[in-house]
């Protein structure tokens, strides 16, 4: 059994909204007892009229230790002993912050959600058509399955009520809709890792697999929840050999599929990855990795399109352990896809996360990756908040950066707000690829980072041309950045780096 005394001990809330009492969760379901807690959040609908919060902790915090993030939502609020009140006015994302430092078990993360409808068409009730459990006390992996087939190709909606469903690993079909209602949770048995590895020699294990399917939508605040804290802390404590290991949701060579407000709640390794897709969207979805401070809980991305095109990740919340988006080509394994990348957008999006929070790389083994466009994001927390990693040989071509709001600092490795770099995997490798026409235009630092924005290539294999960063009213602390100031960047920028 674990023990961190640190993070054994989640703060409690106790939360109202217009004087009702709201249910505060878990990001997991691990016993405290483990250490391995890490934040809690709470859900609220919002159909036009204001929300008067009131959030009372069992911890006592000043003045200076608390705050309200994102900025942008211009949200203020008012302190009275161990009580906060404030008001919200629209839909999106809120983190309550109790403590300045990384203290997750000090967090509240608010979902401002609309009231959630039902699809029009014909529901199929997977408690009533398939005598489903959803108390969580089953196993029901082959009824699901069965209604997850039954459904394909039909005009029918198979509907998941409030309630969980214990299951193994599953696989959706083409030509499907599924409408998981607020409060419902498909949740992954911890009884047995057998279901989730790669028994087909796809190279990945994982929870939700959708494979070389097409025409799928998947709608509802209830989502898949992939039990990673159990499989990564308790079951098999090191990730490392990749036992305990798997994606919540896996998408291979797949096209036309969209999520709408779905949870995507810890994963046990890359939370959501697809491979070799086409026309993939996320509108309004939230992704819930674990960033507990334990060596065993590592490597847990949210959203990596991977050798993909035409993907779309909008007005969605993501806290991941490791990279909030990572655009890349990973090229290994099985299946080994190797496809350029192009057209990713990433826009209106809230964000923490321990590493880089828009990111491109590291693998790039295509031979281009294209229009690519991170807009109008808030990234509360990261160690680095815009990155391009290049270590393979494709050119990174047509990248823009707009409008992106950037808060506190998360002290890993890097410690800058900005991280472009052009270098080669290893000593096997005689060229780079390229970083070309990067425009980074109307983006925000709340403060500066502890260390200082990097845009670098290895000069012995590369000429200065070959990284190409614009500038366009850059802002650090309210001061716009003109030039390569030393204040703000690095001396060992060696870049074509250029201000308009």
């Amino acid at each position: 059994m674990f023990c961190c005394s640190v993070w054994a001990k989640a703060g409690t809330f106790t939360m109202h909204c217009n004087g009702q009492k709201v249910s505060v969760k878990e990001q997991n379901d691990v016993a405290p007892e483990y250490g391995l807690s890490a934040y809690k959040y709470a859900e609220l609908a919002y159909d036009g009229q204001e929300l008067n919060i009131e959030v009372e902790t069992d911890f006592s915090f000043s003045d200076v230790d608390w705050s309200i993030s994102p900025g942008s939502y211009g949200i203020t609020g008012v302190r009275d002993g161990k009580k906060i009140s404030f008001v919200i006015n629209r839909t999106g994302y809120v983190v309550l912050f109790f403590s300045q430092d990384q203290d997750f078990t000090k967090r509240l993360v608010i979902f401002v959600e609309l009231p959630e409808q039902l699809p029009e068409g014909n529901l199929i009730d997977i408690t009533q058509e398939y005598c489903v459990d959803n108390t969580g006390f089953r196993n029901e992996t082959s009824h699901i399955q069965k209604a997850l087939d039954d459904i394909s190709g039909t005009e029918n909606i198979l509907y998941f009520p409030p309630g969980i469903y214990k299951s193994f690993g599953l696989r959706i079909q083409s030509n499907s809709r599924i409408h998981l209602a607020k409060g419902a949770r498909i949740l992954a048995d911890t009884v047995s890792m057998e279901s989730y590895l790669n028994n087909d020699k796809t190279g990945t294990n994982r929870f939700i697999y959708i494979k070389d399917a097409e025409n799928i939508q998947i709608t509802g605040n209830g989502g898949f929840d992939g039990n990673g804290t159990w499989f990564r802390g308790v079951f098999h404590p090191n990730g490392s050999d990749g036992k305990g290991a798997m994606r919540v949701l896996f998408i291979v060579n797949s096209r036309d599929i969209s999520f709408d407000g779905i949870l995507l709640k810890d994963a046990a390794r890359w939370n959501t990855q697809m491979v070799g897709c086409e026309n993939i969207t996320f509108v309004r979805c939230k992704m819930m990795n674990n960033p507990n401070k334990n060596k065993n809980l590592t490597n847990f991305d949210g959203w990596d399109p991977d050798a993909s095109r035409h993907i779309r990740i909008i007005d969605c919340f993501g806290w991941a352990g490791d990279d909030n988006i990572a655009i890349k080509c990973v090229g290994t394994g099985s299946p080994k896809i190797i496809e350029d990348v192009d057209d990713i957008e990433v826009k209106g999006c809230v964000f923490l996360t321990k590493k880089s929070s828009l990111k491109i790389g590291t693998e790039t083994r295509c031979s281009k990756i294209t229009q690519i466009v991170f807009e109008d994001n808030d990234v509360v927390e990261s160690d680095r908040a815009m990155a391009i990693d290049v270590q393979d040989q494709a050119i990174v071509d047509g990248v823009l950066y707009k409008n992106n709001r950037v808060e506190y600092n998360f002290p890993d490795s890097q410690k800058r707000g900005i991280f472009i770099n052009l270098k080669k995997r290893n000593d096997t490798q005689f060229s780079l690829g390229k970083i070309l026409n990067v425009q980074i235009e109307s983006c925000s630092f709340k403060k500066i980072f502890p260390n200082k924005f990097k845009i670098v290539r290895d000069a012995s294999l590369s000429v200065a041309s070959d990284v190409q960063v614009t500038f366009k009213d850059l802002k650090v602390g309210g001061n716009t950045i003109t030039s390569l100031s030393s204040t703000y960047f690095d001396s060992s920028c060696n870049g074509m780096v250029s201000f308009e």
